[in-house]
């Protein structure tokens, strides 16, 4: 990409998405969990148990994601709130060449997914699509090449033991297969209470 000779910033962006690394990253079993029919991927791997996070084997996980949740709130966004909570919470499995629609999450503030397993070079990325503007006309002009202004999706790794926090309202999935193993996700949605004036002027 060519240098501008202008000062380049960005004008309110779709949403920040932060990537973190759990240092101490290990298997945890998933004995017992039950699965069933996800429509989005057409195989069965949602856990019926929507909460998994309660449960003691995924305490050190729960720990770890709630300091991410608290670092994208207070240091990210900087928002003015009570307390949040992780009110959702579930474990997603993929075998090979599975594969998971676009979508986003309603009634939450922030999403995200932690990978309980998964290979930055065989598992499928996690992809975001662009929000679209509500403008007319519309006018698609061809460019060289992508960027930060002009891409309408872009991707992110997945890799045991990596988080990606995001806002909620974001569409994301990953349609391109995964390529090898299993990819096993835990996903999550977080709310706030407290958030203050429902208007602003």
């Amino acid at each position: 990409m060519n240098q501008s000779k202008g000062e380049v910033r960005p004008i309110f962006p779709a949403g920040a998405v932060v990537r973190y690394q759990n240092p101490v990253a290990t298997e945890v079993p998933l004995d017992g969990l039950e699965f069933f029919p996800n429509l989005g991927s057409g195989t069965e791997s949602t856990s019926q148990d929507r909460n998994v996070l309660r449960e003691q084997r995924f305490g050190p996980i729960a720990a770890f994601l709630e300091d991410c949740v608290q670092d994208y709130l207070d240091n990210v966004y900087c928002y003015r709130y009570e307390r949040f909570e992780i009110v959702h919470a579930w474990v997603n499995r993929a075998p090979e060449g599975g594969y998971q629609r676009m979508h986003y999450h309603g009634n939450s503030v922030v999403s995200g997914v932690y990978y309980l397993k998964a290979d930055a070079k065989l598992s499928a990325p996690l992809i975001f699509d662009k929000p679209e503007l509500n403008t007319q006309p519309y006018i698609a002009i061809a460019t060289r090449e992508q960027t930060i202004f002009t891409a309408n999706r872009i991707a992110y790794p997945s890799a045991t033991g990596l988080a990606y926090l995001f806002p909620s309202q974001l569409r994301h999935g990953y349609e391109m297969p995964t390529k090898g193993g299993q990819r096993i996700s835990l996903a999550f949605n977080v709310m706030l209470t407290g958030i203050g004036l429902f208007y602003k002027l």
